[in-house]
C-alpha cells in the first residue's frame, strides 16, 4: 500500500514538474502509472530497510530518504550526459549498461553509507535501478535548459515521495507501545 500510494503521488508530482519545466503531459501520465507504482514499491522496500536500522519514521526522515534517493540518480545522469558531450550515443548499449551500473552502484553505496548493512544496501540499489527505469533512464540535461530544469525538478519529486512513504506508513501502522524492558519510547527520535 505504501509503495502504491508513493508511486501515484510521484507520477502526479512528475506531471506538475514536467508541465513547469517542459510542457504539460497530463494525458500521457497514465502510461507512467505502472512504472511509477513499481518504483514506489521499490522505494518503500528501501525506506523500510533504512527505517529498521536508522529508526526513521517521521516525514522529515522521509524527506531525507527522498533526497538521498535523488543523490543516487546523479552519477548515472552525469555518466550519460558526459557521453552525450563527447558525441557518444547515451542510449546505445555501452551507455545503457554504464548508466545501469552507475545506478546500481550509487544506490548500493548510499545504502551502505546510511546503514552499514547489506540488506539496506541491496534495497537501495534495487530502488535506484527501478527509479532510473521508471524515469526512462537518465535525463539528458545537456540537451537543453528545460531538460536540466526537469532534472532539478526531481529533487522535490523525490522529497515528496519520501514524505509520502513516511506518512502513509505511519497511517497504516499504529504506533507501538512503550517497551517495558527498556522503558524507552521507540518513536522518540532521541533514542
Amino acid at each position: 500500500m505504501t509503495g502504491v500510494a508513493t508511486g501515484l503521488v510521484s507520477v502526479v508530482s512528475f506531471g506538475v514538474v514536467h508541465a513547469l519545466a517542459i510542457v504539460p503531459i497530463w494525458l500521457q501520465l497514465a502510461r507512467g502509472g505502472v512504472p511509477a507504482v513499481l518504483a514506489g514499491v521499490a522505494l518503500a522496500w528501501a525506506f523500510e530497510q533504512l527505517r529498521r536500522v536508522r529508526h526513521w519514521h517521521r516525514p522529515v526522515h522521509g524527506a531525507a530518504f527522498g533526497l538521498a534517493m535523488f543523490g543516487t540518480l546523479v552519477p548515472a545522469t552525469a555518466f550519460s550526459n558526459a557521453l552525450r558531450l563527447f558525441g557518444i550515443r547515451a542510449g546505445d548499449w555501452p551507455g545503457t549498461l554504464g548508466a545501469v551500473a552507475f545506478a546500481i552502484a550509487s544506490g548500493a553505496l548510499a545504502g551502505w553509507l546510511l546503514t552499514h548493512e547489506r540488506p539496506a544496501s541491496m534495497a537501495m540499489a534495487v530502488a535506484t535501478f527501478v527509479l532510473t527505469l521508471a524515469s526512462a533512464g537518465p535525463i539528458p540535461v545537456v540537451n537543453s535548459t528545460r531538460a536540466a530544469w526537469l532534472f532539478v525538478g526531481f529533487i522535490p519529486i523525490c522529497a515528496v515521495a519520501g514524505v509520502t512513504l513516511a506518512i502513509v506508513r505511519q497511517f497504516l501502522e499504529p504506533p507501538t507501545r512503550l517497551d517495558p524492558r527498556t522503558s524507552l519510547d521507540p518513536l522518540d527520535s532521541r533514542t
